[in-house]
């Protein structure tokens, strides 16, 4: 007598209500907003399957091969889908994420989707589903324009069975493939007086059927994936933008999951796991990208979560550029940086230009702005207020081995940089750094042998090692005290730390 074993269920984990909500709430997105995706992928792959030729199809059976040319096309079929009405649809499943989150009901913060981190986001998982969905489709025609599928077909067959199977992966396409040959041989043991041509007509009209299904299919499972990723992703700026603009302290992430019987193995060995914001959950398995093991999906159609949870309180350590060296540590709330384009080319000549037209728009503000040309050549504005600008606060990492100028309004102008000033250049490796005023520009460049000083080495070398010698340079008439003391100051630190420092009249 045998015995049936059957493996006991999971045991569904306590969740807390913020984790439960937090899935609930993605859920429900998915729910709502996968059709429009769906019915758009759909509509694309049958306009390329129409876009091909006859012709083409058939000579793509002689060679063995899609040309190159086909290939290129589709390639850039997807990037133009990708980059038009997908990217919205993302944008959209980003913002929906951010307000998806329960630690985040009672704020009040602005969420800004156009953050060098979001931009660089959506152009990176672009260019990944591009690949793939090139890759895939490629893989998929080739598995019918194989010897074996040829040696069992006449190239006519074969040019007609490839258009339908345009979209669907390389698995689908056998899938096919497979019905298509298996019609045929029972026609013809049940009709062995059917013409061969209506043999192969009913055989492909059925196999359109199948491939049509496998489209909706796999148009279904690109939907709801990629949203999902767009949402978690958003979600996990939501939580950073919260942080920068002083509305959270440290946060941790814990994988949240449904618990019960349909979760994956992959995925309920994640549950629970909370770790650091930039931390990796622990995912087994090929990674298919970089940063797949740092949010959810884990995989296709994955409906996992991340639950934000507040573990220390907010405190303010980070200043930012300022005309002069004040003491509060506090950031006001200010507007969000704006993005203002990008730069295809890097030069010195172009970005110099570029900081150049820029000084002339915000000189004569009464607030402190700064604009940043990153190191992958998107600009922003940032805002600030009459004595401070925050381009650290509101761009982050993405501040790192910039260029960036600000302007020093009249008021608090002091005719060169501060030593907050010098701290953010050292802080965040700026190449150069640019001040603008009524009177001058101020320049400070990296240099190979440009070292580092934290805030309180600066704050000390700036005024405290070299105060005395700028008053004896202001009593033999070598100095004015109104125009150069933070002039000299700087001098002294450029000497000691470094870097090339310049200060030219307007």
């Amino acid at each position: 007598m045998g015995l049936r074993i059957i493996p006991p269920k999971r045991v569904q984990k306590v969740k807390t209500a913020n984790s439960q909500e937090v899935l609930e709430r993605l859920e429900e997105y998915l729910e709502n907003n996968c059709e429009e995706p769906v019915q758009i992928l759909c509509g694309f792959w049958e306009d390329q399957q129409n876009a091909i030729t006859y012709q083409e199809l058939r000579q793509a059976v002689l060679d063995g091969t899609l040309s190159k040319e086909a290939i290129e096309l589709w390639r850039q079929d997807y990037s133009k889908l990708i980059s038009g009405r997908l990217k919205g649809l993302w944008t959209n499943a980003i913002i929906a994420g951010a307000s998806g989150q329960p630690i985040l009901d009672d704020k009040t913060f602005v969420f800004n989707t156009q953050t060098p981190g979001m931009l660089k986001w959506i152009q990176t998982r672009g260019a990944q589903l591009v690949t793939a969905c090139t890759s895939e489709q490629k893989e998929a025609i080739s598995i019918l324009l194989a010897k074996k599928m040829k040696e069992g077909h006449t190239v006519d067959e074969l040019s007609r069975l490839i258009r339908p199977c345009i979209g669907l992966t390389k698995g689908d396409a056998q899938a096919a493939a497979k019905l298509y040959d298996s019609i045929i041989e029972n026609l013809k043991k049940e009709h062995p007086r059917m013409k061969p041509e209506n043999m192969q007509r009913k055989a492909l009209d059925a196999t359109c059927k199948y491939a049509e299904r496998k489209h909706r299919q796999r148009a279904m499972a690109i939907a709801q994936t990629e949203s999902a990723f767009a949402y978690n992703r958003g979600a996990d700026e939501g939580i950073r933008q919260a942080q920068q603009q002083g509305y959270l302290g440290t946060v941790k992430k814990r994988w949240s999951t449904s618990g019960d019987d349909r979760v994956c193995s992959t995925c309920q060995a994640l549950e629970g796991i909370e770790i650091e914001m930039d931390k990796s959950f622990p995912l087994k398995g090929k990674m298919l990208f970089p940063g797949q093991d740092l949010l959810p999906p884990a995989h296709p159609r994955c409906a996992c979560a991340v639950e934000y949870i507040e573990v220390e309180p907010v405190v303010f350590t980070d200043r930012g550029l300022s005309a002069g060296d004040g003491d509060s540590v506090e950031i006001p709330e200010h507007e969000p940086p704006e993005y203002l384009g990008s730069l295809d080319n890097m030069s010195d000549d172009v970005i110099k230009s570029e900081l150049i037209k820029y000084e002339a728009e915000i000189v004569n503000s009464n607030i402190e702005n700064a604009v940043v040309i990153s190191s992958s050549g998107l600009v922003w504005k940032c805002f600030g207020n009459e004595k401070a600008v925050y381009p650290n606060i509101d761009l982050s990492e993405e501040l790192y081995g910039a260029y960036v100028t600000h302007n020093h309004p009249i008021q608090e102008t002091h005719f060169s940089f501060s030593y907050d000033d010098i701290s953010l250049f050292m802080d965040y490796e700026l190449t150069q750094l640019n001040g603008v005023d009524f009177k001058y520009t101020y320049t400070i460049q990296r240099t190979l042998e440009t070292g580092y000083a934290n805030s309180a080495e600066l704050e000390h070398a700036y005024k405290g090692e070299n105060y005395a010698e700028f008053l004896q340079q202001v009593f033999y008439g070598d100095a004015d005290v109104d125009f150069d003391e933070y002039d000299f100051f700087v001098r002294r630190l450029a000497e000691k730390y470094g870097f090339r420092y310049e200060r030219k009249k307007r």
